[in-house]
């Protein structure tokens, strides 16, 4: 069974604008295509937008190293959001 997540309607939503700046254009690229209407799409479609968007060749495994290395660094950073609040 397939879940898809729409992560702008959670996740990124409660991020602040300070921390989503943090991201390079190639991880803002990834999170995009793996969001919203993109995020239905079929992984051709998506790798083919990257490419577009980024001008360099992408693969399905270095698409889902970059989201799975770019949601890290966003745990990471609404971790020390959390921490420093307390």
């Amino acid at each position: 069974m397939k879940v898809n997540i729409d992560l702008k309607a959670g996740f990124l939503q409660s991020l602040k604008r300070e921390v989503l700046a943090t991201l390079t254009p190639e991880e803002r690229a990834v999170i995009e295509v793996s969001t919203g209407e993109m995020g239905n799409k079929p992984d051709a479609v998506k790798l083919g937008w990257l490419k577009m968007r980024t001008g360099e060749v992408w693969t399905k495994q270095r698409y889902t190293r970059a989201l799975k290395k770019t949601m890290d660094k966003l745990r990471a950073a609404v971790a020390r959001e959390a921490g420093g609040k307390q």
